[in-house]
């Protein structure tokens, strides 16, 4: 099923209200902002302004083929997923697509694309977790599959033994499989490129705008079989990132204090958001394998408007709310209100 994922521009426009004060809690984006080799990058890149993109994002790809362990010519370099995406379904030539449903708010654009959709519907009371023996059926009819590795919303990510059953099984029906690994860097595991080496049916794409928080800066990639490549270069246009962009996502991959202080901040905001979760009474919830929460009560579903009154944006998800962890301060504000509208915390 198509979502309603309402863009922070428009809420803020119709409430005439400035987006630096509304709190999105709708996407991933790491709430450290940007890395700090980043934000030095950006400045740098500035003098580089006066000079022609490099169409081959050379040092990015480099810095890519490092992180990912693969050779630089499996790798294609876009200025964003929407783009990507366009490229690879064209030139593809992709009729039918799998993806698993809900997905997240990056997907957004993506799915405007005139292209017949199938859904997964992932179960809430199974956590949304992803069962490959449903996938397999599902994918009956379907000359693609988009698999999220991990799904922002899953309790626990995909195991790597599945995954790479589910390589294996699209391989076998000649199915094109999409590995989407743009949330991997919260989850920790090991990147799947190196499991599609030889396997043209299978591709690796990740979005630099969540985990990396440059979503102003947008830059995504695909990893591949080079015939693959070769084919969606010639088969449709794919535009480079800027050079700020692409200095920045460099910067972003070099930087290896970045992961560990992802984790710590996002292990210390757990503690607190569980603390304060628990005293709300007739709340429930679960933690993702993304570090994210999936809140559920019944006054919370209704109280939507409560939260935009406080210039809140929250993401409701097949009867719960989707609670990502952010900003200290957003996350208890968050807390806050959820607590307002439910009736306060436990006597």
């Amino acid at each position: 099923m198509k979502r309603r994922i309402r863009d922070i521009h428009d809420i803020a426009a119709e409430q005439k209200v400035p987006v630096l004060r509304m709190m999105d809690f709708t996407d991933s984006v790491n709430p450290l902002g940007p890395s700090s080799a980043a934000r030095s990058a950006l400045r740098k890149s500035v003098r580089m302004l006066a000079r022609p993109v490099d169409d081959g994002a050379r040092y990015l790809t480099r810095a890519i083929a490092r992180a990912s362990d693969v050779p630089g010519e499996n790798i294609l370099v876009s200025g964003g997923i929407e783009e990507l995406f366009t490229a690879i379904v064209r030139a593809l030539g992709l009729k039918t697509l799998l993806v698993c449903a809900p997905y997240p708010a990056y997907y957004r654009k993506i799915l405007e694309y005139p292209i017949d959709f199938h859904f997964l519907e992932l179960r809430e009371n199974e956590r949304f977790n992803l069962d490959p023996g449903a996938w397999e059926k599902a994918l009956a009819g379907c000359d693609a599959a988009i698999v999220p590795y991990p799904s922002f919303i899953s309790e626990r990510s995909l195991a790597r033994d599945d995954l790479a059953r589910m390589i294996t099984f699209a391989k076998d029906r000649g199915t094109r499989l999409i590995i989407d690994e743009t949330l991997l860097g919260y989850a920790g595991a090991a990147p799947a490129a190196r499991d599609i080496t030889g396997e043209p049916q299978c591709l690796v794409v990740s979005s630099m705008t969540e985990y990396y928080a440059l979503p102003g800066l947008p830059v995504a990639y695909c990893i591949g079989d080079t015939a693959t490549l070769r084919s969606i270069r010639q088969g449709s246009p794919v535009y480079p990132p800027s050079t700020p962009a692409a200095a920045a996502a460099t910067a972003s991959l070099r930087d290896r204090d970045y992961p560990r202080r992802t984790r710590s901040y996002i292990a210390q905001e757990r503690v607190f958001i569980e603390d304060n979760l628990g005293k709300i009474p007739g709340v429930s919830f679960y933690g993702t394998s993304c570090g994210s929460f999936i809140v559920q009560c019944e006054q919370a579903r209704s109280g939507t408007d409560v939260f935009s009154r406080y210039n809140i944006v929250v993401d409701e998800i097949s009867g719960s709310l989707f609670f990502p962890v952010k900003d200290h301060k957003w996350n208890a504000r968050y807390l806050k209100t959820l607590k307002n509208i439910v009736g306060g915390s436990h006597q």
